[in-house]
C-alpha cells in the first residue's frame, strides 16, 4: 500500500487496558490464580484510530482525558503513531478511563469498562471540531462516550457528506435513532441481536437482521462474526467474507482493527468488499498478538499477510 492522504477522523473513547490472562472464566463467587496481567493504553476510539494510521491513513482524533499518568500515556502513544491529538481534552477531577479485560487460554474474552473521562466528552467538545470533521474522507466513532456527543458527530458529518461509520459498542439499543445518520454499521454479533432483536448465528437470522438495519436507515450493513468472517450489504450488493485460518492468541481489539482499516479502505474507494478484506486481513493479525504489545499491524505487515493468502 502506498502513502495516502485521505483523512480520517475518529471521535470516540480513550481507556487504560488492565488485561488479565487466565485459563478459564471464574464462577459466581470463585476466586481464581491469574497467570499474569498487563497494563496499556487502549479503548474503541484509541484503537481504532492507531490502525488507521498504522494501514496508511491520515487520522484526528477527538477525545477526553483524565489528568493522569495514563492520558498522558495516551497521548504519547497516539502521537508515536502518527495521530492528531489536537482536539484531545484533558478533563480534571476525572480519571482516564478504565477496562478490566479478562482472556482465557481458548482466546475468549469479557470486559468491564469504567467510562471516566469518557463521559466528560461533551457535544459541545465534539462541536468544537467542527472544522476537523467537515474536512474528513471518513468519520469514525462508537458509544464508549456519551451518546449526544457520538449523534453531533455524525449529524456534523452527515451534512458535510462525509462518509460516516458507526461501531455500535458497547451494545446500546439507543444506537437504533443514530443509523438515518449512519452510511456503514458494524456491530457484531452481540450488538446485531441489541439492535435488531436477532441474534444473526445462520443465514436466515443474518438475512433478517441486515434487512432491519435497512429498515432503520442505514444503506450499509457489516455484521462481524469473528472466526467466521463477516456478512456485507451495502447499496445492493450482498457478499460473506470468510476469515483467515491463523492461531489466536488474544482477540481483544480485533473489532477495534476491522473498523479502523475498513475506514482507511472506504477513503482510498476501495470496493467495500476489497476493504472489508483488508480489514479482515489486519483483525487477523491482531488477534496473533497480545494486545498490550500493539496488536494493530503496518501497512506493511497487511501486504504481506494478504500476499500469503492470495
Amino acid at each position: 500500500m502506498s502513502k495516502y492522504t485521505e483523512n480520517i477522523v475518529v471521535v470516540g473513547s480513550i481507556n487504560c487496558d488492565v488485561t488479565t490472562y487466565i485459563n478459564e472464566f471464574p464462577r459466581p463467587h470463585e476466586t481464581i490464580v491469574a497467570e499474569r496481567t498487563t497494563v496499556s493504553v487502549g479503548g474503541k476510539g484509541l484503537n481504532q484510530s492507531v490502525a488507521a494510521a498504522r494501514a496508511g491513513g491520515h487520522v484526528s482524533m477527538v477525545a477526553c482525558i483524565g489528568n493522569d499518568q495514563f492520558g498522558a500515556q495516551a497521548i504519547n502513544y497516539l502521537s508515536e503513531n502518527g495521530v492528531s491529538v489536537e482536539y484531545v481534552t484533558c478533563a480534571e477531577g476525572v480519571v482516564t478511563g478504565t477496562a478490566s479485560i479478562f482472556v482465557t487460554s481458548s482466546g475468549e474474552n469479557m470486559i468491564a469498562v469504567s467510562p471516566g473521562a469518557n463521559a466528560m466528552l461533551t457535544p459541545e467538545l465534539v462541536e468544537n471540531a467542527y472544522d476537523l470533521i467537515v474536512a474528513a474522507d471518513v468519520l469514525i466513532v462508537q458509544l464508549e462516550i456519551p451518546l449526544a456527543s457520538t449523534e453531533m458527530a455524525l449529524k456534523i458529518a452527515k451534512e458535510a457528506g462525509v462518509k460516516t461509520i458507526l461501531n455500535p459498542a458497547p451494545a446500546n439499543s439507543g444506537a437504533i435513532n443514530l443509523l438515518p445518520l449512519v452510511d456503514i454499521v458494524t456491530p457484531n454479533e452481540t450488538e446485531t441481536e441489541v439492535l435488531t432483536g436477532i441474534y444473526p448465528d445462520r443465514a436466515g437470522a443474518t438475512e433478517k437482521a441486515v434487512q432491519i438495519f435497512h429498515d432503520l436507515g442505514t444503506e450499509g450493513v457489516i455484521i462481524t462474526k469473528g472466526e467466521d468472517g463477516c456478512a456485507i450489504s451495502i447499496g445492493g450488493h450482498r457478499a460473506d467474507l470468510g476469515t483467515f485460518k491463523i492461531d489466536m492468541i488474544d482477540p481483544t481489539g480485533a473489532g477495534d482493527v476491522f473498523n479502523g482499516v475498513f475506514a482507511v479502505g472506504l477513503a482510498r474507494k476501495y470496493c467495500h468488499e476489497k476493504a472489508a478484506r483488508l480489514a479482515s486481513a489486519a483483525a487477523a493479525i491482531s488477534v496473533t498478538r497480545p494486545m498490550a504489545e500493539g496488536a494493530a499491524p503496518f501497512a506493511f505487515e497487511i501486504e504481506e499477510f494478504m500476499a500469503r493468502y492470495s
